[in-house]
């Protein structure tokens, strides 16, 4: 019995985990618009996402579309 548990751990560890696909963010991910009604707070968190989200995925799309 022992030993087949001992073989289940080894063969657990020695199967490699799927990598995420690499462009999963874009996917799901747009550029957030906040209103005048917004607190600053909100406004600052707003284009921290859209800086993030520019720098990953609008940049590629806009160098894709350059090389048409």
């Amino acid at each position: 019995m022992s030993a087949s548990c001992i073989g289940f751990l080894f063969f657990y560890h020695c199967v490699t985990p799927e990598t995420p696909p690499t462009d999963s963010y874009c996917q799901i991910a747009s550029p957030i618009f906040w209103s005048a009604q917004d607190t600053r707070k909100t406004k600052e968190q707003a284009d921290r996402h859209n800086r993030v989200w520019k720098s990953l995925c609008a940049a590629p799309a806009f160098a894709a579309s350059q090389n048409d």
